[in-house]
């Protein structure tokens, strides 16, 4: 019976500010390769009205890429069949991908996504971190542009802020290197800016992780205070 009502409670109507939510169902960010030269078209915008016509409180996207020229590996299907968040068209898309959500009655946030560097952020000049972050914050304002209910920052496996986190692809040694702390200041930066184009209402979450992409026993942290010192 405990069993059967903790499940219950995913049935019920969540909310946290501004955001409410049917339940307490949400859909995790699955990439696709469904959008052609970046531009989401009507099949994903009936793929996402599906999920919320199905009972879905919050969809989160598949990632998104943000505009910047080295958001993308070099795989080609990353690169031509991942969808933007810039750009009239792409945009457009996202436009209606958000109208059939919210038409059936769900919620959506765009998962903002840079998959980071070749190797070691360490590479990356202050301009180019700047650059960076006003990248992410404008990729912010288009998703409240067009709609969204909030944004999901991937700050997890393995890609560009999860690199800034982790002690062996950050060994920088000013501002944004050092301990599991310091470490942070990339993704902080990020969500101040964020945060100051969109308002104070309008939902940020950061998705974190320890393992890395196809590298499931790496660690962020190693112990509970060390992750509560990185959170």
């Amino acid at each position: 019976m405990n069993n059967f009502q903790s499940v219950e409670a995913l049935f019920k109507p969540f909310e946290m500010g501004n955001l409410k939510l049917s339940n307490r169902i949400l859909m995790a960010p699955m990439t696709r390769n469904a959008s052609p030269n970046g531009v989401p078209g009507e099949d994903v915008a009936a793929y996402y009205r599906r999920r919320a016509e199905n009972g879905v409180g919050l969809i989160v996207t598949e990632g998104t890429f943000i505009n910047h020229p080295d958001v993308a590996s070099e795989v080609p299907a990353w690169q031509e069949d991942v969808p933007h968040l810039y750009g009239e068209e792409a945009l457009n898309g996202w436009s209606k991908v958000v109208d059939g959500v919210h038409e059936a009655g769900g919620k959506i946030f765009s998962q903002l996504w840079h998959m980071g560097a070749r190797g070691h952020v360490n590479d990356y000049s202050k301009q180019e971190i700047l650059e960076l972050i006003e990248a992410f914050a404008q990729a912010a304002a288009n998703a409240k542009k067009v709609g969204f209910d909030g944004i999901e920052l991937l700050g997890g496996h393995g890609f560009l802020i999860d690199q800034f986190f982790w002690e062996k692809t950050n060994t920088r040694t000013d501002e944004y290197g050092g301990d599991i702390a310091k470490r942070t200041r990339f993704a902080s930066e990020v969500i101040k800016a964020c945060r100051r184009v969109v308002g104070p209402d309008f939902p940020i979450s950061l998705r974190i992780s320890q393992w890395k992409y196809d590298f499931y026993t790496a660690k962020l942290v190693e112990t509970p205070e060390e992750l509560k010192r990185f959170l």
